[in-house]
């Protein structure tokens, strides 16, 4: 499977957004939550103008992206979604191992990520260490992993 990636566009602030839903809904939330979530899931073409948000593309098809904020020395990861149809092929690897190029390249040190607690253990098996917990950002009483890498 030959994925590339490609700096994500304004245009793309839909297929964004509908693969983050997909993605997040594999790990079996009610509709309920997936709703209450709908907010932090939707990818704002301000928010692609203004950080760091790469697509990978199978063929034309975007099937994955990530997100990240960059603040040197520090960078927060804010996405990194893959297309449910399409996990566990090394997606979310390659969409990793690009991000850790922007972040060198930009000269971040530090990546925090704030992770769904079902996707702690892909990070955690990428270098992340975790370093406590915080509030979810959608979920009131829920918290989530955070966790750190250092590039």
């Amino acid at each position: 499977m030959e994925i590339t990636i490609r700096r994500a566009t304004a245009d793309d602030a839909g297929t964004l957004t509908s693969i983050a839903f997909a993605s997040k809904a594999v790990w079996g939330y009610d509709e309920l939550f997936m709703e209450q979530c709908r907010k932090e899931l939707t990818i704002t073409t301000r928010y692609i103008q203004s950080c760091e948000v790469y697509a990978a593309m199978l063929r034309e098809q975007i099937v994955g992206f990530y997100g990240m904020t960059v603040a040197a020395p520090d960078g927060v990861l804010d996405y990194l979604f893959v297309s449910p149809n399409l996990l566990k092929k090394g997606i979310g690897r390659r969409l990793w191992d690009h991000l850790l190029q922007i972040a060198r390249a930009r000269q971040v040190k530090t990546i925090s990520i704030a992770a769904d607690p079902n996707a702690e253990y892909f990070y955690r098996a990428l270098g992340a260490k975790r370093v406590g917990e915080i509030p979810s950002g959608s979920i009131p009483g829920r918290f989530i992993p955070l966790l750190t890498f250092i590039t």
